[in-house]
């Protein structure tokens, strides 16, 4: 039967439901959207609160959709508030909720299997089967969250874990048989124990219920009744939730000492409202006596032990032994209990509670549809927004500076050295000619004084001539590279480069100078320095031959070797009257010409080669260094675009992810906004009357408040086409969500 309320909750959940995709997809792009070194990305501290907002808002859907009743419990620890879940739901869930005062939310609902679903604050979630598995993982998971606790507040820093560690279990979700909670639809919820130690989250975690949960249970002993700690908060719970049920979870079994040391039956055993009444009048402040006074908070004395085990005994067909209760406590234990189950129950399936359903859920739809705008409008998204025209910005630079590159690698740099060279080799010719006057000189001067001592052949070449021409050898390339080192300390390089050239080695960031003072250190302007060709070839020296000589028929060539030795070595002394006899002034004649010849032919060309090769070496260097420069900024130039074309792909991506989720949630706002114009009007007695299949869009009757809905009057008739039927017989446990069905 298609009710006013089953309508209502058909419209908002097809109004809320195409927003998740978009919170989802703006999640995963923020997710992928790794901050890079050196790279500023605040924008992923949007992450868990989007994360948040996506599951609250799923959350809300849920329960709008099935039309769950979510009743959180709150309390102390070890107060009784698993052992209540227990009795609630008539099946046994405390394997699971008596977990180490793990700072989370435990869910517990009804299903045919047992499933535990652990959900963390980046989303990513894990199930298990096995509650020993999964307190194993919950024990593991509390060590690591205190270990990184204690780090974050050694740093002097607020630990909250949805930016510190966010691998930190957010909630549990507990699906168990419990036939009572499929019955009534409701979601029991588990908060965290008060006064723990890690008590991060805990508002947020409490403040998501605004607006969402039916009712809030709250747990104490008997023995902390009377503790002023342990209502610190609770007027936090007064403004958070219309209705409250105080338990005070008794011991029945507990004795008091009479002085003739026998046992008797505590106070709270034999009268427990006795103790109620004492709280109330002694110890209730005036924010709960006040919500007491208008019926806003009601207070159950229960045994929650002999609850739970009565309501497990029962579910599992045993029968209930009367004369097993404690003297003095053999109904008032189980009264109070369906006493207080029968109130919850009657609040659920009351008016009051359908007007807190609607009006609570587009309230609490248009809160989180404010929490995604101000995510969306988080300053980190707009330095985000700035980081991307940044990037951009740098992009385009990037992509000068490649094409620059591509100009100077293109650039024949011979054309620049061209004048280097030039300058250069007047510099060797200039010292070169000087050098060859002096050579020439020093040659004739050691060629003379060779006549005058015993020295071979091989000496004259090899220690008096080669030493000078190597010397001279040795000048030029020291002056010449002397040249080049004063070219290059004044910043010259001695190359004088097109403007543009120029230019564009600047902006790429490479100084030309740089690669000069390097070339330097690549030239040895002494390397190679060497004779290479004989000036005094043996074979062409003339001999005179003696009288033996002819007598032996001995030719020059046999007759030049027993006097020089060998041609390779020819390092035979020669005693000065044999050069005289045996050489004479024909071959003196011939060796000075030989030797005239190589200092007007070789010397030249020796000397410049080694100007030649200074150049060659100081030019090979610098483009081997631009080389290798050029194509190291290349790399690293086509690195850095890659790197900002990755990070503007997923920042861009992040942003058009918030561009539609901003989109979506002002269409969701529209929706939403006139769900609560069309059901404001809604008497509250026709939200469980069937409807026609077409209703009407705006609903006459009773006012449920200002917007988005909130209690009121009007005494306007009763809506068209509905038809007048009361709601069913209320259960034992709530049923809102079957309210409809």
């Amino acid at each position: 039967m298609r009710t006013l309320l089953s309508q209502f909750c058909e419209e908002f959940d097809a109004s809320v439901r195409p927003l998740l995709e978009p919170l989802g997809d703006a999640a995963e792009a923020l997710a992928k959207a790794l901050p890079d070194e050196g790279v500023s990305f605040r924008g992923r501290q949007v992450l868990p609160l989007l994360i948040d907002i996506a599951d609250q808002f799923t959350v809300l859907a849920d329960k709008v959709k099935e039309q769950q009743a979510y009743v959180l419990i709150f309390g102390p620890l070890k107060s009784g508030k698993s052992t209540l879940m227990n009795a609630m739901s008539a099946a046994y869930v405390s394997e699971v909720t008596s977990l180490p005062a793990y700072p989370c939310m435990v869910y517990v609902s009804d299903s045919d299997q047992r499933e535990f679903r652990v959900t963390r604050y980046n989303g990513d979630s894990e199930v298990f089967h096995d509650p020993a598995a999964l307190r194993m993982q919950v024990n593991r998971a509390h060590i690591e969250l205190a270990d990184r606790t204690r780090s974050i507040e050694a740093k002097g820093e607020e630990f909250d874990p949805a930016f510190h560690f966010d691998e930190a279990i957010r909630r549990i979700d507990v699906k168990v048989p419990a036939g009572e909670l499929a019955q009534s639809g409701s979601v029991l919820v588990d908060t965290p124990g008060l006064y723990s130690r890690m008590k991060f989250g805990y508002d947020r975690m409490t403040r998501e219920f605004r607006n969402a949960a039916a009712c809030a249970i709250f747990v104490v002993k008997t023995d902390n009744l009377f503790l002023e700690q342990v209502f610190d908060e609770f007027n936090e719970l007064l403004d958070l939730f219309s209705r409250i049920f105080l338990v005070v979870n008794l011991d029945s079994s507990k004795q008091d000492l009479l002085p003739d040391g026998s046992l008797t039956p505590s106070l709270e055993s034999e009268d427990p409202m006795r103790v109620v009444e004492a709280f109330e009048n002694l110890a209730m402040s005036q924010p709960l006596k006040a919500a007491a006074d208008e019926g806003r908070l009601r207070i159950y004395p229960v045994d929650l032990c002999k609850a739970a085990s009565r309501r497990l005994s029962e579910g599992r067909g045993q029968a209930d032994d009367l004369e097993t209760r404690p003297p003095g406590f053999s109904n008032s234990g189980q009264a109070d209990f369906d006493e207080f189950m029968g109130d919850l129950s009657d609040y659920l399936n009351s008016t009051d509670y359908l007007v807190a359903f609607l009006g609570d859920s587009l309230r609490r739809a248009l809160g989180l549809l404010t929490d995604s705008d101000e995510a969306c409008g988080h300053p980190a998204i707009a330095e985000l927004a700035a980081e991307v025209a940044r990037l951009t910005e740098l992009r385009a630079t990037t992509a000068e500076h490649l094409d620059e590159l591509a100009r100077l690698e293109a650039y024949d740099w011979n054309e620049p050295l061209a004048e280097l060279k030039s300058q250069l080799v007047a510099v060797g010719e200039r010292v070169s000619s000087e050098l060859s006057r002096l050579s020439a000189l020093e040659v004739a001067e050691a060629f003379d004084a060779w006549f005058q001592n015993d020295a071979s052949l091989a000496s004259l070449i090899e220690k008096e001539l080669a030493p000078r021409l190597e010397a001279k050898q040795r000048q030029l390339a020291l002056s010449v590279h002397e040249r080049l080192t004063r070219d290059v300390a004044e910043g010259a390089t001695g190359v004088r480069l097109p403007q543009e050239i120029a230019r564009d080695l600047v902006s790429v960031g490479l100084a030309f100078g740089k690669f000069g003072r390097g070339a330097l250190d690549h030239v040895d302007p002494t390397a190679g320095i060497a004779i290479n060709e004989n000036p005094l070839p043996m074979d062409l020296i003339p001999v005179k031959k003696s009288i033996l000589d002819w007598i032996f028929l001995r030719s020059r060539a046999r007759v030049r070797r027993r006097l020089f030795g060998p041609s390779e070595a020819p390092d035979l002394k020669i005693p000065r009257e044999v050069k005289a006899k045996r050489l004479g002034d024909s071959a003196r004649r011939t060796m000075g010409g030989l030797l005239a010849d190589f200092q007007e032919s070789q010397v030249p060309a020796l000397l410049d080669g080694l100007t030649l090769r200074i150049f060659e070496d100081y030019a090979g260097a610098i483009t081997a260094a631009l080389a290798a420069s050029l194509a190291g900024r290349r790399g690293e130039l086509s690195q850095e675009a890659g790197r900002i074309d990755r990070l503007l792909a997923e920042y861009r991506e992040v942003l058009g992810k918030l561009s539609v989720l901003g989109d979506e949630a002002a269409a969701t706002r529209e929706r939403i906004e006139g769900l609560s114009q069309r059901y404001r009007e809604t008497d509250p007695t026709l939200l469980m009357q069937p409807v026609a299949p077409q209703a009407p869009s705006v609903l006459p009757g009773r006012n449920l408040g200002e917007d988005p809905l909130q209690n009121g009057a009007s005494g306007a008739p009763v809506a068209p086409e509905v038809e007048a039927a009361g709601p069913g017989p209320a259960s034992e446990i709530p049923d809102a969500s079957k309210l409809g069905s």
